[in-house]
């Protein structure tokens, strides 16, 4: 089945923040010390860039893209039924031409550093770490 990405809408709030919960599932059941991924989803879809990866109406991803000071990717969630059908390529593509788009030059993101799967997704895109701090470890790419 076809993947569609479009911008989220308030509508998307719910159906955004469960897909989220969902694949953030397997780290919160580890016991990682994750900040709260899908608070404030509502306020992000009215106050940032937000996308959603449709398949059949059904949210199986969605991307936050934060625009000030720097352009900064603050989410990027696939749903665990989703997972490797280039999902999360099409959210960061999506993400990183709306950042250029706006003039930057830069993207830059922040993941555990127990994610070592979600690194090395990054780095398969051409992100490159850029430095680390307690949990964090955080990734920049050139637009």
């Amino acid at each position: 089945m076809t993947i569609t990405v479009r911008p989220a809408t308030a509508d998307d709030a719910h159906g955004l923040t469960a897909c989220i919960d969902a694949a953030y599932a397997p780290y919160v059941a580890k016991g990682l010390d994750l900040p709260p991924v899908s608070e404030g989803i509502a306020g992000d879809i009215r106050d940032h860039h937000v996308w959603v990866a449709t398949r059949s109406d059904r949210i199986v991803g969605g991307v936050v893209l934060v625009l000030g000071d720097a352009a900064h990717l603050a989410n990027l969630a696939v749903h665990p039924d989703a997972g490797g059908q280039g999902v999360g390529q099409a959210l960061i593509a999506t993400a990183t031409s709306a950042a250029r788009a706006a003039g930057y030059d830069k993207l830059h993101l922040a993941t555990h550093v127990e994610m070592t799967g979600t690194q090395g997704f990054y780095q398969r895109l051409g992100w490159v770490e850029a430095g680390r701090d307690g949990n964090k470890v955080y990734f920049e790419i050139q637009l």
